[in-house]
């Protein structure tokens, strides 16, 4: 075992974990895939292979609150042969049937209801303690402020930008739909009028003890209780739950928000609990994760493109490229940093991606040095 590696690894994914949830991604989501899988191997009980989310940051403006559950993640599934891996195992466990629904990417929120009124909405943080973004989500016009009974509930989903709405309103600026909506959620100018542009998808709830103990039902008294719900979701066998993946995989692009793979729950929520969790991610729930769609290229030039705000964002033109179906010839750098990262170079060859099927990213320059 190479300890040197271990730091290195970890050092580097503890900034990209704090990075991407502080809305300052550094690397790709495949390449910090790439190198947790390197680390699990290597020392599987690491800090950074078993972390949640991240903390908020240091100097927020907005309060932080423990969760009354705490909000863990999901361990993944790269491969067909990992999901049968898992399935066998839920299986075993004495699951009947799955329950399948898009792995949004958006930022994650937790809704909590008292005699049906919205009293809190809190991020993910860590997992143990989040920041109390009330005042801005309770703006989401798709969060519900009063439900039509007087329960006690928390509600956990996710907060996404339409893909549409990124298009037209702020593309120019952001990176992408999910960085946009965790930026606007947490954004104390102009009081958060800007998460009237989002959406809240619910995807679990604190099933009330009167209720039948399915994630199906909970998806359905969701819907018929004033919540949006992911679309694509089904109920079956792990053959149906192929079927969906690969159906979902072919027809990503025409799903409105952003999506980076399936993800499969023992429906039976008796079963589901039974089977416990390892390091906050519940061993009856799965992450499908599709593949990355990238292609090779080379850069023709970078020209400085000027936003709405005055804001100055570098854009690489590059040689026609098709990836999933689509070819790219531009790509937004994003920021400076990034463009003095990358050290293009006209002729360079990169590695060249659509993140989510849907925005260019140079992934790489695959002739720095």
């Amino acid at each position: 075992m190479s300890v040197e590696r271990i730091l290195e690894l970890r050092e580097r994914l503890r900034a990209a974990r704090e990075g991407y949830y502080n809305l300052a991604p550094a690397i790709s989501d495949q390449e910090y895939d790439a190198l947790k899988d390197e680390l699990s191997k290597l020392a599987p009980d690491d800090d950074e292979v078993v972390a949640v989310g991240a903390p908020a940051p240091q100097f927020s403006v907005w309060e932080k609150v423990r969760h009354e559950i705490p909000m863990g993640s999901l361990s993944k599934a790269n491969t067909e042969a990992e999901f049968d891996e898992w399935s066998a195992r839920a299986a075993g466990a004495g699951a009947e049937t799955l329950y399948i629904t898009h792995k949004i990417d958006g930022s994650s929120m937790e809704l909590v209801y008292k005699a049906g009124k919205l009293t809190r909405c809190v991020t993910r943080g860590d997992g143990k303690v989040g920041e109390d973004v009330t005042a801005n989500v309770s703006k989401v016009p798709s969060v519900p402020k009063r439900l039509p009974v007087p329960v006690d509930l928390t509600v956990r989903g996710e907060i996404v930008m339409l893909k549409s709405v990124f298009a037209e309103k702020y593309a120019a600026e952001y990176a992408n739909p999910r960085n946009t909506a965790a930026a606007k959620v947490r954004e104390k100018k102009g009081g958060g009028e800007a998460c009237r542009d989002l959406e809240f998808l619910a995807y679990w709830m604190s099933v009330p003890e009167d209720l039948p103990k399915t994630l199906f039902f909970a998806m359905k008294w969701l819907s018929n209780h004033g919540f949006k719900v992911p679309e694509g979701t089904a109920c079956g066998d792990a053959g149906d739950v192929k079927k969906v993946f690969a159906s979902t995989t072919a027809s990503r692009d025409a799903v409105p928000y952003e999506i980076d793979g399936m993800v499969v729950t023992v429906n039976n929520l008796k079963v589901l609990e039974e089977m416990g969790d390892l390091n906050m991610r519940p061993r009856g729930q799965i992450a499908w994760k599709f593949d990355a769609a990238m292609g090779e290229s080379r850069v023709v030039d970078v020209r400085w493109q000027v936003g709405p705000s005055g804001r100055i964002t570098p854009v690489a033109s590059i040689e026609p490229v098709d990836i999933g179906g689509v070819t790219v010839t531009s790509v937004s750098l994003h920021n400076i940093s990034l463009f003095r990262e990358l050290a293009l170079t006209r002729g360079c060859r990169v590695l060249v991606s659509r993140r989510n099927d849907v925005i260019p990213y140079i992934e790489k320059n695959l002739d720095a040095a």
